[in-house]
């Protein structure tokens, strides 16, 4: 074997025997849920304000749903946060015997993308990018994974790991910068210093949206960089957060026209599955990002988009609607195990990720 590509297996392995879902607690969790139980741990949704309505905690319960996503309209102050995510957890817990925690997550990159104001990180990810400090990186994330984990929220969507690039430089406000290898360093020690306080970090927008024509969340997003241009430099940054052991990873919406064809990486098997697991091996959960931009290819259909998602190789659908909408997501994919659209043993392989993250994260009763 080349030396290159011995490295690269081993260091695949290492990030797979790190993050392995094959745990006796994960494992015996799974054999006693059902396909209800199961499909809740893989939908997202945002609840609408500081605490849960009596509808969300109905639907929480009934549905199995099992995390939630936090916007600026859900925090007051830190007391009030705390009191919300202690809230979910409570709710979550409650659904059945097998007292499973949530998934509580935010967009806390900093910057122009910072849900909660008076909260880590203080420098955005362009001026820690310009500082060059990758010390700065490490601390900026763990302080603000100390915060976060303070207060109730688990999982945080960053760090960015897309590259400022044209035509449109869509992330110049939110990418650590223009050089690949810069930017993976930035990258992964963001995330390590997120993890070493027990959050859990999100590299996005996989496989790189730096270079697309439009923020995917304004229209639909085409990125012409050719094949060797998103192997060899778009996915440098990624490559180096999976080595670093990150625990998520964000797919984006992006149409990837020379490598991956028509279908937006979200809902695309080639890049989900093909390219994050077997190129990348990463061993982790895949979130897509926010479902709601991608309805468009379904007919308007977000439940759609969210089963496509699934199939397609994403371990967790994001619903930044409500619970409603999130109990369409789940019903959605629970059909289409049930005439075989989507295999029950791929909801298996997603739901022993998500189990494991949680396990992790102290979220599986012992």
């Amino acid at each position: 074997m080349h030396p290159s590509r011995l490295v690269a297996a081993l260091v695949v392995s290492a990030t797979a025997a790190s993050m392995s879902p094959a745990v006796s607690s994960v494992d015996s969790t799974l054999r006693r849920m059902n396909l209800k139980q199961k499909v809740g741990q893989l939908v997202m949704f945002a609840p609408a304000g500081h605490r849960l309505t009596q509808t969300e905690k109905d639907l929480m319960r009934r549905h199995h749903l099992g995390g939630v996503i936090l916007f600026a309209d859900n925090y007051a102050d830190r007391a009030q946060l705390r009191s919300l995510t202690e809230q979910v957890q409570r709710v979550a817990r409650s659904a059945n015997e097998l007292r499973i925690g949530a998934l509580i997550s935010a967009d806390q990159e900093g910057g122009v993308v910072k849900r909660f104001p008076d909260m880590p990180p203080r420098y955005s990810h362009p001026q820690i990018g310009a500082s060059g400090d990758i010390s700065l990186a490490y601390q900026q994330g763990r302080a603000t994974g100390r915060e976060l984990r303070e207060a109730g929220v688990n999982v945080n969507l960053a760090p960015v790991a897309d590259l400022d690039l044209p035509p449109e430089h869509v992330m110049r406000s939110r990418s650590f910068g223009t050089r690949a290898r810069k930017v993976g360093r930035m990258t992964q020690a963001f995330a390590r210093g997120l993890q070493s306080r027990r959050t859990a970090a999100t590299a996005k927008h996989f496989p790189g949206l730096g270079g697309a024509t439009i923020n995917s969340d304004h229209g639909r997003a085409y990125v012409y960089r050719s094949k060797r241009q998103l192997h060899s430099i778009d996915a440098k940054p990624f490559h180096r957060a999976v080595a670093g052991g990150i625990r998520l990873i964000m797919l984006s919406h992006g149409i990837y026209v020379n490598d991956g064809g028509k279908r937006p990486a979200s809902v695309n098997h080639y890049i989900a599955t093909r390219r994050l697991r077997r190129e990348f091996g990463f061993a982790g959960v895949a979130i897509s990002d926010a479902l709601e931009p991608v309805a468009w290819r379904f007919g308007g259909s977000t439940s759609r988009a969210c089963k496509a998602s699934i199939k397609a190789g994403v371990d967790v659908a994001l619903i930044t609607g409500d619970v409603h909408a999130a109990r369409s997501c789940a019903r959605e994919i629970r059909e289409a195990v049930r005439t075989g659209d989507i295999r029950e043993a791929r909801v298996n392989k997603a739901v022993l990720r998500v189990l494991d993250l949680k396990r992790w994260l102290g979220l599986l009763a012992p």
